[in-house]
């Protein structure tokens, strides 16, 4: 009987050190296919915004977006962190999962950010507001957290 329980406690251990290099793996790229998803989409949304609106000192121009940071769970690694950056003058959205970071363009002009939003690391839903304004001279898109409907009326999402 001993005999069958070690056996079966080495099968066991075998068995769940052959397969955790999979699932950590595919719990990586479940969050990764999640956040490329959505940053697909307000890419799209952020080029059509560049190409179809005036950038105005006021930020007339503007896109309200949600964006979901997956929390670590058994199915999923988890989002640590999402960055928006500018590199070489285009927008860039950078994210991290487990110890991997992943680039993804979104714009063809420069992305700001404020002090809310420079760094995204906590899991769940994130209302932002993506602007599109003058900086220097330059077209630039501001993300901020989304407030209200009145602040953001008022200049102040």
């Amino acid at each position: 009987m001993i005999y069958r329980l070690v056996l079966a406690v080495a099968v066991m251990t075998a068995l769940i050190g052959a397969t955790a290099p999979a699932l950590s793996t595919a719990r990586a790229d479940a969050a990764s296919g999640t956040m490329e998803r959505q940053l697909d989409e307000l890419g799209a949304e952020l080029t059509m915004l560049v190409e179809t609106d005036d950038a105005t000192p006021n930020g007339d121009a503007r896109r309200a977006v949600e964006l979901r940071l997956p929390a670590r769970t058994y199915t999923n690694a988890g989002v640590r962190r999402l960055q928006f950056t500018e590199r070489a003058g285009v927008g860039v959205a950078t994210w991290t999962v487990e110890s991997r970071k992943q680039t993804e363009q979104l714009v063809g002009i420069p992305i700001r950010t404020t002090a809310g939003t420079d760094r995204l690391e906590e899991p769940g839903t994130h209302q932002l507001v993506f602007v599109l304004t003058r900086s220097d001279g330059q077209r630039v898109v501001m993300v901020h957290r989304f407030k209200s409907e009145a602040a953001a009326r008022s200049g102040h999402a």
